[in-house]
């Protein structure tokens, strides 16, 4: 026996439940399966860092000559009453107050079934509106890859935003929401145009981003502006991932059979609602359409 031989096994006749063999070793090294659980769920349950870059100011001035919001005192305040007729009911969902439980109700889309009915000017003010809700945070995107007329009226149409967010997997959900310096009022633009949108859209990491944006405020509500659903095919995919549709319907516009084709895509698990837009009728003479769960709620005037 040589000299290392010896030491070897004087030092385990001294020390027998300090010693180990090779496979303990590897298996002390190793995680175990349930320590790299808990890793991974702590990783999860890390608060999103918050951006320090200062709000983003919203010009309601430049808004004002774009047409989306009312420049008299006494349109506003019109104005301000039909969109509460119009986010009651998508409130109400949230709380279950209708039968049943509705899947991603705090997911909205606005949209419509042709161009030039006034979806964006309808977007942006319901999205107004509901942060002005004491108990929620608003998140807009701008779905209308397109157009993105959203962006362009709030400036942000340089940041990047959805599609740069579907495309660049190293990109965190929270990297491109924009904070404003309206309360609760976040946006996200539409981002650098694909060729590939529809795919995009309808891929897992598009399920993905929409979870994370809900998942770090549980009080965040996700609206987004889309394309008209018979100008764009990505526009349907869009809706799909949707728990209530806002469908605006321009008066003496919007043909029946436009809008027949428009609905055929949706789904009838979704709450589905109707704005009559353009309307020189008041909110209380305009009429309603039914469709699933909902009636038409108001008629809003825009330029």
């Amino acid at each position: 026996m040589s000299i290392v031989e010896k030491a070897v096994q004087k030092l385990k006749s001294q020390h027998p439940d300090e010693t180990s063999s090779p496979q303990d070793v590897e298996a002390a090294s190793s995680p175990t399966a349930s320590t790299l659980e808990r890793a991974h769920e702590r990783m999860q349950e890390v608060e999103p860092v918050e951006s320090t870059a200062p709000p983003w100011h919203v010009d309601m001035k430049h808004l004002e000559r774009r047409g989306l919001v009312p420049t008299e005192v006494d349109a506003m305040r019109r104005l301000g009453d039909e969109v509460r007729r119009v986010k009651r009911p998508l409130l109400n969902n949230l709380g279950g107050k209708r039968s049943g439980r509705l899947a991603h109700a705090e997911r909205i889309v606005v949209t419509s079934a042709v161009p030039g009915e006034g979806k964006s000017f309808t977007s942006l003010n319901l999205a107004l509106s509901l942060a002005r809700e004491p108990d929620f945070e608003v998140l807009l995107v701008d779905g209308d890859i397109p157009k993105s007329s959203i962006s362009h009226a709030l400036g942000v149409e340089d940041k990047p935003g959805l599609m740069d967010l579907l495309v660049h997997k190293d990109m965190q959900p929270a990297d491109v929401i924009v904070r404003t310096d309206i309360p609760n009022f976040l946006v996200v633009p539409s981002g650098t145009r694909h060729p590939l949108t529809t795919e995009l859209f309808g891929g897992h990491r598009m399920e993905h981003v929409l979870d994370t944006w809900e998942k770090q405020n549980r009080q965040r509500l996700l609206v987004f502006d889309s394309s008209p659903l018979l100008a764009t095919s990505e526009a349907q995919v869009l809706a799909s991932h949707m728990g209530q549709v806002v469908m605006i319907v321009a008066a003496g516009r919007t043909r029946q059979q436009e809008l027949k084709a428009a609905m055929q895509g949706l789904n009838e698990s979704q709450y589905i609602g109707f704005v009559l837009n353009m309307s020189r009728l008041q909110a209380s003479e305009s009429h309603y359409y039914d469709s699933y769960y909902s009636n038409c709620y108001s008629a809003m005037a825009s330029e």
